[in-house]
């Protein structure tokens, strides 16, 4: 476990019981000005100076579902799986905007033509190329968190495989299956499933270990619930209903500006609904007259 001072802190009565599934544990000091958002970037970007051996990082919004065996065989010195498991240009939503916004202003290349890593599943071997490679990504989301004032890693890590050359190699997409985005045609296979983000709004929950509630209900608690458990015994079937897929077309439409609007705004989707309706209403009688016309005029074609 490597955890930030604070947090070591807080790790008595119940609390304890996580170091019982540890073997070691090893505090890192954090800047005390960083929240902990930042205090957990930190502690990311800097794994490789305090971890031996070959490791692989997997964030904490995620759900084991299979063994590891065979990651040791993978072919390179640092592992990621794309980022959304699609080229940029198919990043349809604001998320898109954002990361080119990001690219342009911090200085990184952004487009198709190049690999977008998704951070969330890392791994990396213990050699002098991963450490300063790692000590040059800490470095840089130091910067973009001080010039910018953003606690992402992401952008900085694609920053730091740019100036290295891109020596990050791509993992199969099993061992990063981003469920939420486009990560549906990997679930059969999916060793890890990731649930971080839903498309739009990020209170939806449309997979069970995404519901807030359930940690809510951890509070207090000296063992796991089952309500929290039972998402656990089979992940790769734990959507929550009305769920449902959607095509391209669908998709481009839904993140569409007007989409949005109504999305955040509710009472602007009762309004246009209310004005969609009258509409309908209005239209009616018209279509019927056009239709009796259309059958009159081939009637009357038929007569002759």
């Amino acid at each position: 476990m490597v955890v930030d001072a604070k947090t070591d802190g807080t790790l008595y009565g119940e609390r304890a019981r996580i170091l019982d599934s540890v073997n070691a544990k090893i505090v890192v000091p954090v800047p005390s000005q960083y929240n902990k958002v930042q205090s957990s970037r930190f502690l990311k970007t800097s794994l490789r100076e305090y971890i031996s051996g070959d490791f692989l990082f997997i964030d904490s919004d995620t759900i084991i579902c299979d063994d590891f065996s065979g990651i040791d065989s993978f072919e390179g010195e640092i592992g990621a799986v794309i980022n959304e498991h699609v080229p940029i240009s198919r990043y349809y939503d604001s998320y898109g905007k954002r990361i080119k916004k990001y690219a342009k202003e911090e200085g990184w290349h952004c487009s198709d033509e190049v690999p977008h890593y998704n951070s969330g599943v890392m791994f990396v071997r213990d050699t002098p190329f991963t450490h300063a490679f790692f000590t040059a990504w800490h470095n840089r989301w130091k910067e973009t968190l001080n010039k910018y004032n953003r606690h992402i890693d992401q952008s900085p890590l694609a920053f730091v495989n740019e100036c290295f050359g891109y020596p990050i190699k791509e993992l199969p997409a099993a061992w990063n299956c981003q469920i939420l985005r486009y990560g549906i045609p990997y679930l059969r296979d999916a060793k890890i499933i990731h649930y971080y983000a839903a498309m739009y709004s990020s209170d939806s929950v449309l997979y069970a270990s995404r519901d807030k509630n359930l940690y809510k209900g951890l509070l207090g608690k000296d063992s796991l619930p089952e309500e929290f458990l039972r998402p656990l015994d089979n992940p790769k079937l734990a959507f929550v209903n009305p769920t449902r897929l959607c095509t391209e077309r669908e998709l481009k439409f839904l993140s569409g500006e007007m989409a949005q609007i109504c999305l955040f705004h509710p009472g602007i989707t009762r309004v246009l609904d209310i004005l969609f309706r009258l509409l309908i209403i209005i239209k009616a009688p018209f279509s019927r007259l056009k239709a009796a016309m259309v059958s009159a005029n081939n009637t009357n074609i038929a007569s002759r």
